[in-house]
């Protein structure tokens, strides 16, 4: 209870400055809708109008957590302390009257000599074949700027799989990830948001594959440049196998 009372006195003391930065953040992610809306009405690219969706998605779920910080700020703020009970007076307890017996005397035992078994001598072991380790095999990309290097073309994943290759191009402008089913897929699922920063031969993203179907699945990267346009993209087949 005193935790709680001093956490509630230390909100009441600085309430005007937990209150302004919450309001401001309303009204950045006020913003951050409102443009989104706009650049999705204006454009006429397919890829800018999700890059505007993801931003106001985004723009939603700031506006939600800072609303729900505001209400547990003002819950915290105003909630009522309750009293601590007063502690029942413990009851006095009978000493009890120990008596001491003598403890008998422990004659020690004679010890007895006994044979020390002599170690047998370590016998060689015969050497160990070290196994080589197979080099996985070459990325197979149109372009070393749009590159997947892992997974490779028909490994076996499952469960949180790291992608690693390259995403930079000239006049780079985002990249994203994408799955599809089977070896010909007629749709394609975003994996992860879009990302803004190039990557030189590092991870890509990460792709969670629990709850997925055992199956073939292929893997798709592309790289968009400033002016909306983007090379062929990098696609490997994998095989998820949970």
């Amino acid at each position: 209870m005193m935790i709680f009372a001093r956490i509630q006195s230390l909100i009441r003391a600085r309430a005007l400055y937990l209150y302004g930065a919450g309001f401001l953040a309303l009204l950045l992610s006020w913003r951050e809708i409102r443009q989104a809306q706009k650049l999705k009405a204006e454009t006429i690219f397919s890829l800018e109008k999700e890059l505007a969706a993801v931003r106001q998605r985004r723009g939603r779920n700031t506006l939600l957590l800072v609303l729900a910080f505001l209400v547990l700020l003002t819950l915290l703020a105003y909630a009522p302390v309750p009293s601590e009970s007063l502690l029942a007076t413990p009851e006095p307890t009978p000493t009890l009257l120990v008596i001491e017996l003598p403890t008998p005397t422990l004659v020690p035992p004679t010890p007895t000599r006994t044979r020390i078994p002599t170690r047998p001598r370590p016998t060689a072991l015969p050497p160990t074949e070290i196994p080589t380790r197979t080099p996985l095999p070459a990325p197979v990309c149109a372009q070393p700027g749009v590159c997947i290097k892992a997974p490779t073309k028909n490994q076996v994943i499952a469960g949180q799989v790291t992608i690693r290759g390259t995403a930079q191009i000239d006049r780079f402008q985002f990249y994203k990830l994408e799955y599809g089913l089977g070896e010909n897929p007629q749709q394609w699922n975003s994996i992860g948001d879009m990302h803004y920063s190039p990557v030189a031969d590092g991870a890509l993203g990460v792709w969670d594959t629990a709850g997925f179907p055992n199956g073939v699945f292929k893997l798709r990267l592309t790289v968009v440049e400033m002016s909306g346009n983007f090379p062929p993209p990098c696609e490997v087949q994998v095989t998820i196998q949970q």
